[in-house]
Order: C-alpha cells, then sequence, then structure tokens
C-alpha cells in the first residue's frame, strides 16, 4: 500500500511539474508576430497620406517593398515594416545587415539595434526599437491586435526623437504610428481592388484626407 502511494505521489508530482513547464513555457511567449507585407495593389489609407502598395521586384532584398504616396505621386522605398526611405535614399546600414530580418517574429521585449551612416553628410545614426506589448487598435470599425513597439533614433551629435509605430500581422501594415511632430497617423482603411470606395482619388486638406468626388472625409 504505501509503495502504491508513493507512486501514486509521484506520479502527481510529475504531472504537476510537466504541466507548470507547459505553462511557463505558454506564458513566457504568448503571442509572436512573423513578417509580411501588404499585397501588392492594396490601398492604405491613414488619416492625413494615402499608399497604393507596388508590385514587389524580383531584385528586391527580402524586407524591402515600395508604395506610392497617392497624393504626389512619389514613390517611396521601405526596408520592412519600421525602416524606410523618403524617397532620396538618403541612409545605408553600416553593421548588421541582417538584423532586420531577425528582429521577426515579434515578441514582448524584444529589442533591435542599428547602426546607420547618412550618405550625404556622414552623419552616423544609431536606431532602436523596443517591442512594447499589444494593443487592440480599430480599422474602419474593427480592432485589430497591433504590436506596439518604440523607436528611438539619435544622430551623431544631436538629440534623440521617439516614435511610436503599431503593427497589426492581420493586415500585415501598421495600424498607427507616431510622426516628427508626435502627433499619431491612424489607418481608417486597407482598400483591395473591388472593394467599395477603392477607385475614389483622396485629397488632403487641413491635415486630414478626403475623397475629391464628395469632399466627404475619410473615415
Amino acid at each position: 500500500m504505501a509503495r502504491r502511494a508513493v507512486g501514486l505521489t509521484l506520479a502527481i508530482a510529475l504531472t504537476a511539474l510537466g504541466m507548470a513547464q507547459g505553462a511557463r513555457a505558454q506564458s513566457t511567449d504568448p503571442y509572436t508576430a512573423g513578417y509580411c507585407e501588404p499585397d501588392p495593389q492594396t490601398k492604405l489609407l491613414y488619416t492625413n497620406r494615402a499608399y497604393l502598395i507596388l508590385p514587389k521586384k524580383p531584385d528586391s532584398p527580402p524586407l524591402y517593398f515600395s508604395y506610392q504616396i497617392l497624393e504626389t505621386g512619389k514613390l517611396v522605398q521601405r526596408s520592412g515594416q519600421f525602416l524606410f526611405d523618403d524617397g532620396d535614399d538618403r541612409w545605408e546600414l553600416e553593421s548588421n545587415p541582417d538584423a532586420l530580418r531577425l528582429f521577426w517574429p515579434l515578441r514582448p521585449e524584444k529589442k533591435l539595434e542599428l547602426n546607420r551612416v547618412e550618405r550625404t553628410t556622414g552623419a552616423h545614426s544609431q536606431v532602436t526599437f523596443v517591442v512594447l506589448g499589444l494593443e487592440p487598435l480599430a480599422v474602419n470599425g474593427v480592432p485589430y491586435k497591433s504590436w506596439k513597439i518604440r523607436r528611438l533614433d539619435t544622430v551623431e551629435g544631436g538629440k534623440g526623437t521617439v516614435q511610436f509605430l503599431w503593427y497589426a500581422p492581420q493586415l500585415c501594415t501598421l495600424t498607427a504610428f507616431t510622426d516628427s511632430q508626435g502627433r499619431t497617423v491612424r489607418l481608417l482603411r486597407a482598400l483591395k481592388p473591388g472593394d467599395a470606395d477603392y477607385g475614389r482619388e483622396v485629397v488632403r486638406k487641413n491635415r486630414r484626407l478626403y475623397f475629391a468626388d464628395t469632399g466627404e472625409m475619410v473615415k
């Protein structure tokens, strides 16, 4: 009887240990977000700007994709979801070119540090990303779990600037971000060809986006 009791106690203890280990494994990594990009021809309408995602070139690096600013027609090259060029190709990575790829999948408290150099002036810059956690953000009335990321840019000899980014895996893009003045820019619509309002032109007035045909504010 004593042996049976010891065996039963041991079995319960091992089961409890296994359950605890499983719980710890799940709690340390409750969510992850893999890398993805918006489909070509997707239109992203934000509070004060609009983008058209362009087909990816065959020779593009793994995380790069391009879009067109609808109001101006300017082409922009994105170096992944959290770094982008303004069309002037000013910055290039100094070291660790695989760091952007290794930043994915996103996890709480994950950190990335990059060093960049400005092509024309030679100024050095450090960019640091930290994954803060998940926040629900609504796009066209639908809530999406969005990963909040803090970005700190420190230019050599200058002050650091802080930006926040929210990335939604379901949409493969940013649901919101803060601009250079600290204002939050939100994604209002993610339109595919054939969707209602896809073919309507948009204009920007007083730092807001409107449909050109009716003057109606994009919501």
